[in-house]
């Protein structure tokens, strides 16, 4: 099933902020893809749709 772009966008926002969420309460070594998946309420096969690796994730987390 295709998304809109502003849909896409907002589940990328939502991964990215769970994700930071869990870095700080965990680090970086203690947060899963999974987890970060789970925290946005989304699973984890949608996660290479928006980032390359984990580190993309993370680099992106640590920025917002």
């Amino acid at each position: 099933m295709r998304v809109s772009r502003t849909e896409m966008d907002a589940s990328h926002h939502r991964i990215v902020e769970g994700a930071s969420r869990l870095m700080r309460e965990r680090g970086v070594s203690g947060m899963s893809v999974a987890d970060a998946m789970s925290a946005a309420d989304m699973t984890h096969g949608g996660f290479y749709r928006h980032f390359s690796s984990k580190d993309d994730l993370v680099a992106q987390a640590l920025e917002s």
